[in-house]
């Protein structure tokens, strides 16, 4: 009953207050969208297929908890589950989401544009410090025509992009190695150098950039 709800105060929340900028894609009836745009399309455009638990942050910093949500990473949306109907959320009208699968992973958006990236584009916030590390599932459709074959499939590819953003605001998109970093951190090269050989650091590992933009962020700047 709780959980039910914390669901209607947040249908009741978002689409009072903020109807006007479209919080929710409706038709032209003002239902809630129920059709599957991917029609022909193979693999998934989720994050993760199952409905997991997870947590929404408003655009104006209300909180609500406990939801059922899935991060559709192709359209960019999140979306959330109510009466087993799911709902689609306009990116403008969230700040932050969290989603708890195994471990609590938390999306954020309001950053600089850059790489053909809007304010709104959500990123998973790997590095929560002055500097943060940010990494961004981008999601697209290709088309595959088979040699000799008139017909044409259609299917998502997964891609990670990993970026950092600096206190001034500034995002700088980063390869997961240790020339494309370095360059990213000049005002701390020797020191971040010398903490990646100490380490025997690998930075196409996740867990090794998640620990030097860790360590970083203890220096003083």
């Amino acid at each position: 009953m709780k959980a039910m709800l914390i669901l209607g105060l947040l249908a009741f929340g978002l689409t009072t207050a903020t109807r006007a900028q479209g919080v929710f894609l409706t038709d032209v009836n003002g239902q809630v969208l129920r059709a599957n745009k991917y029609v022909d399309v193979q693999g998934s455009p989720y994050l993760n297929e199952a409905w997991k638990v997870g947590s929404v942050t408003a655009a104006n910093n209300k909180s609500y908890p406990n939801l059922k949500v899935r991060y559709d990473a192709h359209a960019g949306e999140l979306e959330y589950l109510q009466n087993e109907q799911p709902y689609r959320l306009s990116p403008s009208a969230i700040r932050e989401f969290r989603i708890t699968d195994d471990k609590e992973l938390v999306f954020r958006n309001g950053f600089a544009a850059v790489n053909n990236n809007t304010p709104t584009t959500f990123y998973q916030v790997l590095v929560d410090g002055p500097t943060k590390l940010l990494k961004q599932l981008k999601v697209n459709i290709i088309e595959n025509k088979p040699f000799n074959s008139a017909t044409v499939t259609r299917e998502f590819q997964k891609q990670e992009l990993y970026f950092i953003a600096k206190p001034d605001g500034a995002l700088q998109r980063i390869q997961k190695n240790k020339k494309s970093v370095l360059a990213a951190l000049t005002d701390q090269k020797e020191r971040v150098e010398k903490f990646i050989k100490e380490q025997d650091l690998n930075l196409s590992d996740e867990t090794n950039l998640i620990a030097l933009l860790e360590s970083y962020n203890t220096s003083d700047h």
